[in-house]
């Protein structure tokens, strides 16, 4: 602090940090469905705004995602006719057009689902994480059946028919739309959205209680009912099985949102450190520094639970290549909470 006054007195200075670092963009979101009002093939970015035709999917879509946060998504509209590598082919071209982080497939047939994972596991490898979201409604059965074919961390697969406010039929549609706008909204992947109210939706159809644990076992996320709108008993991926064994890390979806943002987070920040980066013990010193602040930060803000000391070397086949090892523990959310009385009488 610096003194510019000889004045007696008392004098301060301060500097506010926020309690809350998360941020507050949300993830892009694209939709891909039949007859959604489209005046035009292929990706379009819809945005806050634009004048939509009354009485289509479209702007139904526009009303959810923008009555969540959103300011722009992306969509494509096929013809009712259309086969699974049509479907295919729309996520391929909306990736290229947008690279949405979030897709809703507006059906949810095997073969479609099959293509679409395929897809998002391919474009999450190579550094493009994507998450596919679809909806059912039906045979809870035959629903958990799908998700155990599917059995992805890359595909959501919810459960029951709802109805957005104001108007329009039911569809399983709006209920995996309306999760898809509660997650990509969502400002800390660490938060549960369980009991959470879904943004646009006035009424679901969902499943029984004896149900909705068949479907929980299945690695679908079942809607109900829940005060003035509908809300998602938990939020699920299909993935229950790794190497043909019961696993169910990547179950939950904040476990994948963990991942996808720590891991996004530290390739962003490394980036600048690219620019004229030498062979040196200098450059190597730096990129363990920042890796170290970086999940420190994440630490504290709860979103990880503990890590390793970065290990950084120069591979020595190939000296332009810096190898970055991490190692940490995602947080994993508390679902149930039992009591254990006691009781003295």
């Amino acid at each position: 602090m610096s003194i510019s006054s000889y004045r007696p007195g008392v004098y301060s200075s301060y500097t506010i940090i926020p309690s809350y670092t998360g941020t507050r963009e949300a993830l892009p979101v694209g939709i891909v469905g039949t007859g959604l009002g489209l005046s035009q093939e292929g990706p379009v970015l819809v945005s806050r705004g634009d004048t939509l035709n009354a009485g289509t999917k479209l702007l139904t879509a526009a009303e959810i995602l923008f009555g969540a946060g959103l300011g722009e998504f992306w969509a494509c509209s096929l013809g009712e006719d259309a086969d699974a590598a049509a479907w295919g082919s729309a996520l391929e071209a909306m990736e290229e057009a947008g690279a949405p982080t979030l897709v809703v497939l507006e059906k949810a047939e095997e073969e479609l689902l099959g293509v679409a994972k395929a897809l998002a596991e391919g474009w999450s490898e190579n550094q493009q994480e994507t998450l596919i979201f679809a909806g059912m409604g039906g045979d809870p059965e035959a629903v958990g059946a799908l998700a155990g074919k599917m059995n992805s961390p890359r595909v959501v697969l919810s459960f029951g028919s709802a109805r957005p406010l104001g108007a329009g039929e039911e569809s399983p549609f709006w209920g995996a739309l309306a999760l898809c706008a509660a997650v990509a909204v969502l400002e800390d992947p660490s938060v549960s959205l369980t009991g959470q109210e879904l943004p646009g939706l006035g009424k679901v159809t969902g499943a029984s209680h004896t149900q909705v644990e068949s479907l929980l076992a299945a690695g679908v996320t079942p809607l109900c009912q829940g005060g003035s709108g509908a809300e998602a008993v938990r939020v699920l991926t299909t993935s229950t099985a790794m190497g043909g064994s019961p696993n169910r890390s990547f179950s939950p979806i904040n476990s994948i949102l963990i991942v996808d943002y720590v891991m996004k987070a530290l390739r962003r920040s490394l980036g600048s450190l690219l620019r004229g980066a030498k062979n040196s013990q200098t450059t190597l010193s730096a990129v363990a520094s920042q890796l170290t602040v970086l999940l420190g930060d994440f630490l504290d803000r709860g979103i990880i639970t503990g890590f390793e000391a970065p290990r950084v070397q120069i591979r020595a086949d190939a000296p332009e290549i810096c190898v970055a090892q991490v190692a940490f523990t995602a947080a994993y959310l508390i679902n149930q909470i039992h009591i254990r009385a006691q009781i003295q009488l």
